[in-house]
């Protein structure tokens, strides 16, 4: 059974306070939320799920998740 991705693992923030910062700031981009220094500064390898939280609001996805919705939009 895989586990879920729920977090920014850099900076330690689970997507549930990732969205709830975004709104509260005005911020809808990861660029804006990179320039906050709020999350996705390291590895970035939450990049396409925090893209995720904002387009979709969800916070918890399947290892993936980004990539096979990429495919399944063609």
């Amino acid at each position: 059974m895989a586990l879920n991705v729920v977090k920014c693992i850099c900076h330690d923030r689970s997507f549930e306070e990732i969205k709830e910062y975004a709104k509260e700031q005005g911020l809808s981009t990861i660029e804006e939320l990179r320039e906050e220094r709020f999350c996705s500064c390291g590895c970035r390898m939450c990049t396409p799920y925090v893209e995720l939280v904002l387009k979709t609001g969800e916070t918890v996805f399947e290892p993936g998740a980004f990539y096979k919705r990429k495919d399944d939009s063609k």
